[in-house]
Order: structure tokens, then C-alpha cells, then sequence
């Protein structure tokens, strides 16, 4: 396969890939939050503006927050897809394997550079 036929796909299976992950993590934050204003969690009492204290405590509004994280790190790897810096580590500049990609469409760096910056950071 030429070499800008592989790029192509490269990019068309990257924006597979983020837009699926991106719809999966929509649908997981809109179902966490209805069960949030809902209630639905056994053991739920009112809370503040309408919003559901549960047992766990926490948890319910951890998960959304994450989800939201998530949700904007994806949007901010399509922006970078549509500008051409997607997949490329922000380190090295080495094009990202896509089973990293994959694993975490996110990903800004390579596991040799990621690794590298975490043994730096601590």
C-alpha cells in the first residue's frame, strides 16, 4: 500500500476509533447522569437542587466527572486529528502504535515517552 494511502487509513480508522469511543462515553455520561438526577441508585435520598445523595457518597458525581475528563480528551484528540497532529507523540514525535491508540484514544505520547515523563514527574 503507498505510503499516503496509509496515512489515509491510518487517519480514517483514528476517527473510527474516536468518534465509537466518544459515543460509547456520551451514552455511559448521559445514562450516569439521569440515574443521578433520578435517583435510581437503591438507597438514594434528595440532595441539593434536585440531585440525589446516595449511599456511596461521592461516587455517583467521581463517575460523571470522569466521564466528562474523558469526553473532553477525546474531543481535544479529534481537534488534533483534524489538524494533523493526531498520533504523532508530543515527545518524540514518532507516530503513537495505534494499539496504544486504541487502548487510550487519548493518548498524547508513546509508552516510552509516557513512561519517561512519569519517572521524571515523581
Amino acid at each position: 500500500m503507498p505510503v499516503d494511502q496509509e496515512a489515509r487509513q491510518r487517519k480514517d480508522d483514528l476517527m473510527r476509533l474516536l468518534t465509537e469511543r466518544r459515543r460509547e462515553t456520551e451514552t455511559r455520561y448521559r445514562l450516569a447522569l439521569s440515574q443521578q438526577t433520578s435517583g435510581s441508585a437503591a438507597g438514594d435520598n434528595e440532595g441539593v437542587h434536585g440531585w440525589k445523595a446516595s449511599r456511596e457518597g461521592g461516587a455517583d458525581l467521581a463517575v460523571l466527572q470522569t466521564l466528562d475528563r474523558t469526553l473532553r480528551q477525546i474531543d481535544a484528540a479529534l481537534a488534533r486529528l483534524h489538524a494533523g497532529g493526531y498520533g504523532a507523540c508530543s515527545s518524540c514525535s514518532e507516530p503513537i502504535p495505534l494499539a496504544r491508540l486504541q487502548a487510550v484514544p487519548f493518548a498524547t505520547q508513546c509508552v516510552p515517552c509516557q513512561e519517561r515523563s512519569e519517572r521524571n514527574s515523581r
